[in-house]
């Protein structure tokens, strides 16, 4: 076997109060990764772009590029490769997708290589994918789109991930503002948050971060919801990113949303919904920004249990 492709799938990191902690892997878009081996040192970068982001073509650049050197690194082997990278997670509004491409080129990379190492490996891999693209690596993201599935980072330095996959049925209603933002967004996201919080916060976070957990482990929606619409350190910090969020998430409540934050580092926000309620929290989200001048588009995810998959081997 010298050429395998994979996919992995865009995600949902921080969940409300569960920063840099966990993540959710949706099924509505998958980053593709074609990797073959070659018998020279040349490493070339394919790149096809469904989406309206440009995306770093060169290969030092790329974080599925660094993702699949990293897999390389940890197995002691010096090779040449091509890539060819279908880029379909829309890039740079919140849902991880650089993270996705790390994530799909770090699983094709072991597959070729034989299957030698374990998930945690290529978690730390395609993290370090995350970096070049995001200047630092992102876990809630990348494992995630490894596992599928809820990912919670117990341990971010071997690093530790414990998975769930729900076995419950929710949509995520995601809705993005058409807002500017500085290039690199998720770098300005990460410098709005504060370097202190008092006691009383941080007791309130944790606490909802305690809810969060518990309700992933429990498979109880409302709970789940309550956490996520209870951040009380990173959502305050980056609502400046979004117009009108308070006036957008006391909408989506009242229509029946059972939790509602901003998505990754936005500026996409989303709801947890029971399915038969989203396309009318997704109507309502969308009327409210446009009440407010703010145009959006909505769609509505469902969580998927597939993380990073072989697609083809040759």
């Amino acid at each position: 076997m010298k050429i395998v492709e994979a996919s992995a799938p865009a995600t949902i990191a921080n969940l409300g109060p569960g920063f840099d902690i966990v993540g959710l892997a949706i099924e509505n878009y998958r980053d593709i990764v074609r990797i073959e081996l070659t018998d020279d040192r040349l490493i070339t970068l394919e790149i096809v772009n469904n989406t309206s982001v440009a995306v770093a073509s060169k290969p030092e650049e790329n974080s599925a590029v660094i993702s699949a050197l990293k897999v390389m690194e940890f197995a002691e082997i010096r090779s040449g490769f091509k890539m060819k990278l279908v880029k379909n997670v829309p890039i740079g509004i919140g849902l991880g997708s650089s993270g996705a491409s790390a994530a799909a080129a770090a699983y094709a990379m072991n597959i070729l290589l034989g299957d030698k190492f374990p998930m945690e490996v290529l978690v730390r891999s395609a993290g370090e994918g995350e970096k070049v693209a995001c200047g630092s690596p992102h876990l809630d993201n990348v494992a995630p789109s490894l596992y599928g599935g809820f990912t919670m980072i117990l341990d971010v330095n071997k690093p530790e991930i414990f998975n769930i996959k729900p076995s419950i049925d929710f949509s995520i209603v995601l809705v993005t503002p058409q807002v500017k933002l500085p290039n690199n967004k998720t770098e300005y996201a990460r410098s709005l948050l504060p370097k202190k919080i008092d006691l009383e916060t941080m007791v309130k976070q944790t606490s909802s971060l305690t809810r969060l957990i518990t309700g992933i482990m429990k498979e109880d929606l409302k709970m789940i919801g309550e956490a996520i619409s209870s951040d009380y350190v990173v959502e305050p910090a980056r609502s400046i990113m979004i117009p009108r969020f308070y006036e957008v998430k006391e909408t989506a409540l009242k229509a029946g949303a059972l939790g509602f934050s901003i998505s990754g580092a936005g500026p996409s926000v989303f709801a947890l919904t029971y399915p038969e309620d989203a396309e009318d929290i997704r109507r309502e989200i969308v009327m409210k920004f446009k009440q407010y001048g703010v145009e959006t588009v909505g769609i509505i995810a469902k969580p998927t249990p597939i993380g990073a998959r072989i697609e083809r081997t040759y």
